[in-house]
């Protein structure tokens, strides 16, 4: 999925293992989402995937080990600081066991080792072994090592693995690494760099038997990119998710169901965070009694009794710290304004972002407009937009909120 990110200068190392060919999509990828991307060739990187190819997708000349020149040669620059200064980033995709020893005890035999020993800017590891040699404790000493440097990694994957054993060592997905550098990459936003934020989505789900529920339309689709686009200001992230979409990477997360579940786990965090946004359509009723057992249909009329469900934001309210504060949604299908601006008030929240769900609006990958409401009254419509951009002018809007006096 394209990220619209600030556009970087990406330095993309590519070291010897069959997971180098996938460092061709990854370059790719990173291209059309609008960086910069030069590639930098170990000699046995090269045995996987030639220059030519790196170069086609990128339209960018590829260092060292080619076919065409030798790796060190007379050069106006020196070829290793320059690459350095260049970029806004570096990551290894694959990174081997060889290149992660050399890096962390400050070898430097060939061009790339020597531009990360040169380098500034963020290093990130994307790891890519046999099971045994990743788990070997000399090479996790050298991660250990690394990150002790200030590098991140991009964990390996489970699975099938080329030399036909199976667990952890896997080069991560494409698209995972290409979100991390995204996210390093993101400019911090004062209002919430270093502080930890509490972030709600998706919807919760009341069992009435144990097959069917009572659940709704959201995705949790806006309240995930919310909470993507705290973490890429620099925030600390805490999520509650409801519903089946995948969480974001580098979020501490916890998966819930019903409004009970969502409730017990915000509590369980509440006191030591900073600030709430409370982006989860949580049911508003449940099953008085769920069946224990799966109901049969039967003939003749049957009633549903239903009792409300735990208020999850009014809790937090009730339940805050001076300093803290709590920015809700209300989807709304009428008067969404004076409906939204009637909630805010009710929960006793700092902000209220209103979302006129009529036509259908508001669900899944669909365009959508949140129009911002604070005690003093609407502010100007944010959207329409994709949700990722929505969400980001959501954090922007909201971080200069709290940064007024």
């Amino acid at each position: 999925m394209p990220r619209h990110t600030e556009p970087m200068k990406v330095l993309l190392g590519i070291t010897g293992g069959i997971a180098a060919t996938r460092a061709a999509d990854l370059a790719r990828l990173l291209t059309r989402q609008g960086h910069v991307v030069r590639c930098v060739l170990t000699e046995a990187g090269a045995r996987f995937i030639t220059p030519l190819t790196l170069a086609s997708l990128t339209g960018q000349p590829v260092a060292g080990a080619n076919p065409d020149r030798p790796e060190w040669r007379a050069t106006p620059v020196v070829e290793h600081i320059e690459l350095a200064r260049w970029a806004d980033l570096l990551c290894v995709a694959p990174a081997t066991a060889d290149i992660l020893g050399k890096a962390a005890h400050g070898l430097a035999p060939d061009l790339l080792s020597t531009v990360l020993l040169a380098a500034r800017a963020p290093v990130l590891w994307a790891p890519a072994m046999n099971t045994a040699m990743w788990e070997h404790p000399a090479v996790q000493a050298n991660v250990a090592r690394l990150r002790g440097f200030g590098h991140h990694f991009v964990e390996p994957a489970e699975g099938l693995l080329a030399c036909g054993e199976e667990g952890p060592g896997k080069l991560a997905d494409i698209e995972d690494i290409a979100e991390t550098v995204a996210w390093l990459g993101s400019p911090r936003h004062p209002s919430f760099s270093g502080k930890r934020i509490l972030v709600t989505a998706g919807p919760t789900r009341e069992d009435l038997d144990p097959v069917r529920t009572l659940t709704n339309r959201s995705t949790g689709t806006m309240g995930l990119e919310v909470a993507r686009a705290l973490r890429d200001a620099g925030a600390e992230v805490h999520l509650v998710l409801g519903g089946d979409l995948r969480a974001p990477l580098g979020l501490s997360t916890r998966r819930v169901r019903s409004a009970a579940e969502m409730l017990e786990a915000c509590l369980a965090r509440w006191e030591d965070m900073d600030g709430c946004i409370a982006a989860a359509a949580v049911a508003d009723q449940r099953p008085e009694s769920p069946a224990v057992q799966k109901v049969k249909k039967q003939e003749g009329p049957e009633d549903l009794r239903l009792v409300r469900t735990a208020d999850v934001l009014g809790t937090l309210s009730e339940r805050r710290r001076p300093g803290q504060w709590l920015l809700g949604f209300a989807a709304e299908s009428e008067d969404h304004i004076a409906n939204a601006r009637a909630k805010l008030l009710r929960k006793g929240l700092d902000g209220i972002l209103a979302n006129d769900i009529t036509g259908g609006h508001g669900f899944g990958p669909t365009l959508n407009t949140l129009t911002p409401v604070l005690p003093g009254g609407p502010q100007p419509p944010l959207g329409p937009l994709p949700k990722a951009e929505l969400a980001r002018a959501v954090v922007q809007w909201w971080g200069g909120v709290l940064a007024q006096p």
